[in-house]
């Protein structure tokens, strides 16, 4: 069950060409950072270099890092694969660019964490064109639902999801699993039916609500939004994972006694840069 690690792996050395960019010809750019992690292996394949960007558009009610939704903090940076992540790296278009490319001169393999903000012409068409592979958080399926969750309109990420389709970027479904918010049967029957028409879906990725994040709240003196929501119970996370394997989707889910979904945790890719060309990594 490890064909689509192959083939994302197969399609990012197609659309790279095998060949090195030159740094020299990347403009310099300058962008604001919340932090960096160096050395990750659940941010995509392999281990990770992380670059958490500053600003999100959001207002998720479950956010783990509130801390990053101003885009007026955090900081200049000075200085396996890099992953970019947030807050929310696609407010930042040509920062993450350049960081990519940077990146795809060193060799490395670049994967975008995002919730599919921005536009077409102002975010996706700089930023997709260098990257590998996207984690892709969709929130929620129902449009008025997603509005509760986010405080933005539903269209802009299904328009990011089409844009993916339209460029044949392999990616990870990320689905945050809540209860009486995100866990009821129409929920996951939205979500089965919209991964299995995405072409380029490697997986899903199941992940169990927690409260981690809720310290950074009180931190910054914001009420919680979820105050008293408590994280799905265990057969919960198990009965979703049979249901979303039983569709045929390869799922990934860090929960105990989780079910093996015969993959390795995200597709291994290489260094490339997409062109548009290639085929895609079928779920």
């Amino acid at each position: 069950m490890r064909v689509a690690s192959i083939e994302a792996t197969q399609t990012a050395v197609q659309r790279r060409g095998g060949l090195a960019l030159d740094s020299s010809s990347i403009p310099p750019v300058e962008g604001r950072i919340h932090s960096t992690e160096s050395f990750s292996t659940v941010d995509g394949p392999g281990v990770r270099f992380i670059v958490f960007t500053q600003g999100c558009g959001m207002r998720c009610l479950f956010c783990s890092n509130p801390d990053t939704q101003s885009m007026t903090d955090g900081k200049l940076p000075n200085g396996g694969g890099v992953t970019c992540s947030g807050g929310e790296p696609l407010l930042q278009p040509d920062f993450v660019a350049g960081v990519f490319q940077e990146a795809h001169a060193l060799g490395l393999s670049t994967c975008l964490d995002t919730t599919g903000q921005g536009s077409k012409h102002k975010s996706w068409d700089h930023v997709l064109p260098h990257t590998d592979m996207v984690l892709f958080c969709i929130k929620h399926l129902d449009p008025m639902q997603y509005e509760h969750i986010t405080g933005l309109h539903q269209s802009g990420s299904l328009a990011f999801a089409a844009e993916l389709k339209e460029r044949h970027i392999p990616f990870w479904l990320r689905y945050v699993l809540i209860p009486n918010l995100t866990d009821r049967v129409g929920d996951i029957e939205m979500l089965i039916a919209f991964a299995k028409a995405q072409p380029t879906l490697v997986g899903i990725e199941l992940l169990p609500y927690h409260q981690l994040g809720k310290n950074k709240w009180d931190a910054l003196g914001w009420p919680y939004p979820l105050e008293g929501v408590q994280p799905p119970s265990h057969e919960c996370v198990l009965e979703v994972m049979h249901k979303l394997k039983d569709a045929g989707l390869h799922v990934l889910c860090d929960h105990k006694d989780a079910p093996s979904s015969g993959v390795a945790r995200y597709s291994a890719i290489s260094s490339s840069s997409n062109n548009n060309a290639g085929a895609h990594a079928a779920a």
